[in-house]
């Protein structure tokens, strides 16, 4: 592997040394919500006052001639009231192998930036389910060819539910004014998610996705595990393969996430 991606492995790696080393929460702390696994968001808000960075590394193989891994895929969120966040993200490092007649072509470069904020505009106390809206921008911050070179805006609208027996229903709706060669278009993408806590803080998901660049549907399946480590960690595997399109052949990911207070400087 290329010294820069073992670089970032480890990188991804320090929120799991910081969280062995962390002090534990209150028993009063709020369950820990991620935006990972998994294609679509949570409707969950990070609380007031708080940090959440959720990272993780993700193989993909394409047209059984495109190999790629994407390293960190760091989310940060922050709380910054009641029912809003701020959002910072970017897949990281990307790391691309073609198969092509005459051998292997390789190729890396880093990831766009994308900034946002996710508002709270429905919760389970007051109705039967949770409504969360993202509205976005990606950066022109990727090296040239991992990226569009525009600013491009988008919107996402999260929904979740709890249903019986520790079941749960959530989906995704994204939107986003890509730019490309023929200009700026629309791509939609949606996703649905039935997941199900299994016992002493483990839980499983299985997820239905399907992106609309144009008339056709790039559509995939996926699933994975969650397992919570004390109340502000998690870690997470996932798989998946496309069934429809030009979604990927298959894909396997995993990653962290960690939780902690913001802490006010000392004057």
């Amino acid at each position: 592997m290329p010294r820069h991606l073992t670089a970032a492995l480890l990188v991804l790696m320090l929120p799991a040394v910081c969280a062995a080393q962390a002090p534990p929460a209150a028993p009063s702390t709020p369950e820990l919500v991620t935006d990972r696994p998994g294609f679509g968001e949570s409707s969950g808000v990070v609380g007031r006052g708080t940090i959440q960075i959720e990272s993780g590394v993700t193989v993909e193989q394409t047209d059984r001639t495109l190999r790629q891994v994407t390293v960190p895929q760091v989310l940060a969120r922050v709380g910054l009231g009641t029912g809003i966040e701020l959002r910072l993200s970017a897949d990281g490092l990307i790391d691309q192998s073609v198969r092509t007649p005459t051998g292997p072509a390789h190729a890396d470069g880093r990831s766009d930036t994308v900034i946002g904020g996710k508002v709270n505009v429905l919760e389970a106390a007051r109705a039967d389910a949770d409504l969360a809206v993202i509205a976005y921008v990606s950066l022109p911050t990727a090296s040239t060819g991992f990226g569009s070179d525009h600013y491009d805006p988008g919107f996402k609208i999260a929904a979740g539910r709890d249903l019986p027996h520790g079941f749960g229903a959530s989906g995704t709706f994204n939107a986003a004014a890509a730019s490309g060669d023929a200009g700026r278009a629309w791509q939609r993408e949606v996703s649905v998610s039935l997941d199900h806590r299994v016992h002493g803080g483990v839980g499983a998901y299985a997820e239905v996705d399907g992106s609309f660049a144009g008339r056709g549907c790039d559509c995939s399946v996926d699933g994975g595990l969650t397992m919570a480590i004390g109340v502000d960690r998690q870690f997470d595997v996932e798989a998946g393969r496309g069934v429809h399109g030009a979604a990927q052949d298959w894909f396997v990911g995993a990653g962290f996430a960690i939780r902690a207070p913001i802490r006010a400087r000392r004057r």
